[in-house]
């Protein structure tokens, strides 16, 4: 079963736990002194572990600080991407040059080249700042994350059921950094999918109706499939075990598959895993909504990264969805998707509210025709 479906650039087998605790305060100088913002105390650890005194060290950091990089006269980044040297020859600065006169003369273009440039991903290293020691003493002591622990980054794939050609593209929707002592419904929590926003029925009858609950209130169970077990989400009393029916698929005399276990979600951490890097494993919610969910990296939980527990999981990386426009007016964004819709060669056809209306109803909003209606959610509005 462990060599099973393993990708061929997947890693070794590695525990979470193990991980964690095969590094140590000599590994990495001063860790344990991460909480503390006291430079000297940070130089005593190193010189302690480079068997260097302290004299020399204070020595070092000023020649070889960061301030022994800058020159005098050197200009700020800001200003140097948005001023340009008249007397430079560099074929690179010209063309930035004349990119940015262009767009100061042309509003127009610059407004194009904004959307063309939008970023794909979030930086969050630019809503944290580099100083630990003053992110701890300004979160609240209950909400410190606790050192030492692991930093996951997680890729959650765009979802892909089972009707779609096995030719179609898989993209990435998002990355995430969860902490080792996290547990996995955490993650589930953090992950956004449209599907989850699905309002179940046919409302061409009465487009007016407005149900109170969205799929994800309804139908609450997942899982996430890792190495040869089932993490079932159980927190609600009415979940079911997804996995049951693979399971028992699998128990069949010669399918050559298992043994399966399942296990509940919101009792297993990040720590209790067995995972592999590179490897694609499983989120499924829905019945039949499923993403590869890869892990690339993991990592000791340093000073440099956030240390508000409740940043985390902490999305790095979303997906910037183009919107669906409605099929007559091309200007809107679609509010409703027919079934057998006269009034488009589609099938199914999007519409948005205000064409939708006024091409399925009359003055007295009965319904003209015989079609199927559904509410419709955007990818592109899914945050």
């Amino acid at each position: 079963m462990e060599k099973l479906g393993v990708h061929r650039d997947a890693s070794q087998l590695i525990s979470v736990r193990e991980f964690l605790t095969s590094w140590d305060a000599s590994v990495i100088p001063g860790m344990e002194m991460i909480s503390t913002k006291s430079d000297a105390a940070m130089l005593k650890a190193l010189s302690k572990e480079m068997g260097t005194p302290i004299d020399t060290l204070q020595e070092l950091s000023t020649v070889c600080g960061e301030s022994t990089l800058k020159c005098a006269d050197e200009i700020k980044q800001p200003e140097f991407l948005e001023k340009v040297p008249p007397d430079v020859n560099l074929m690179t600065l010209r063309v930035q040059r004349d990119e940015l006169e262009r767009r100061q003369k042309n509003p127009t273009y610059k407004t194009f080249i904004k959307k063309a440039m939008r970023l794909k991903k979030c930086d969050y290293l630019m809503n944290f700042p580099p100083d630990a020691a003053q992110v701890k003493e300004e979160c609240p002591k209950e909400f410190c994350v606790q050192h030492p622990d692991v930093i996951i980054t997680a890729h959650v794939h765009q979802p892909n059921n089972t009707h779609l050609s096995f030719n179609m593209k898989i993209g990435l929707d998002q990355t995430l950094l969860v902490l080792g002592c996290e547990r996995l419904t955490d993650l589930r929590d953090k992950i956004t999918c449209v599907n989850d926003l699905a309002l179940a029925g046919d409302l061409s009858e009465n487009p007016d109706f407005t149900p109170e609950h969205y799929a994800k209130d309804i139908y609450k169970s997942g899982f996430f499939y890792i190495e040869g077990c089932f993490y079932n989400d159980f927190r609600d009393g009415g979940s079911q075990d997804y996995s049951q029916v693979i399971r028992d698929w699998a128990k069949e005399p010669g399918r050559g598959i298992g043994p399966m276990q399942s296990v509940a979600m919101e009792d297993t951490s990040f720590l209790d895993l067995n995972i592999r890097l590179g490897q694609p494993y499983i989120y499924l919610h829905q019945g039949d909504c499923e993403h590869l969910i890869v892990f690339s990296d993991i990592r000791v939980l340093s000073y440099q990264d956030p240390q508000d527990i409740r940043d985390y999981p902490l999305v790095t990386h979303k997906h910037l969805k183009n919107q669906t426009k409605c099929r007559v007016c091309q200007m809107h964004a679609s509010r409703w998707m027919a079934y057998d819709s006269e009034h488009s060669p589609e099938n199914p056809s999007f519409f948005c509210e205000q064409c939708f209306r006024a091409l399925h109803y009359d003055e007295h909003g009965n319904k003209i025709g015989n079609f199927q209606a559904f509410r419709y959610f955007d990818k592109s509005a899914v945050i």
